[in-house]
């Protein structure tokens, strides 16, 4: 096995670890705070496990518009469709218990398919860079390697961790 490959793999398992402490640390959120938006926040608490799932969506569409395009400039548009709307709404709102299990459902498989098209890739093409444009309205293209991605998805879950436990903290001083 090549050091690349290895590297992927520990990368790939770091990143699969990151997912489950996020999950963790939700099954600690009781359903009541799912809701729960402190002042000077976008997100509900509940909001930031959608907001996630938003993001590996986002990424897996830009891993495969790179590869369509060969590794050539591309525009990476997310679609925008009737259950992105719906996860926006979650975003900003919550989501009620009885939704837990779907969402977080949503959120593995998402991540799955992130984690199956970087494990994918052939060790070539991981750290090949494609000039992307991200969104309609980019001029200025940002060079990205499947191995970005995966540091990017690695860095959001550990990012939102960290929100998530202070939201939470935040949430249990109003009881």
């Amino acid at each position: 096995m090549s050091e690349p490959t290895v590297d992927r793999e520990a990368r790939l398992a770091n990143f699969s670890r990151g997912r489950d402490e996020f999950e963790q640390l939700y099954r600690t959120v009781p359903d009541d705070a799912l809701s729960y938006i402190p002042e000077g926040e976008d997100y509900a608490l509940g909001g930031l496990a959608v907001h996630v799932t938003d993001a590996l969506y986002h990424y897996a569409h830009v891993l495969d518009v790179m590869k369509q395009a060969n590794y050539g400039e591309v525009r990476a548009i997310d679609p925008v469709d009737d259950a992105k709307r719906s996860r926006d709404s979650m975003v900003a709102a919550g989501f009620p218990g009885s939704d837990r299990s779907a969402v977080f459902g949503e959120m593995r498989a998402a991540h799955d398919a992130v984690a199956s098209r970087l494990s994918a890739l052939p060790a070539d093409e991981f750290g090949k860079p494609a000039p992307v444009l991200y969104g309609a309205e980019s001029q200025e293209p940002y060079v990205t390697r499947a191995s970005d991605v995966l540091g990017w998805v690695v860095d959001h879950y550990q990012d939102h961790i960290k929100q998530v436990a202070e939201l939470l903290a935040r949430w249990r001083q109003t009881r």
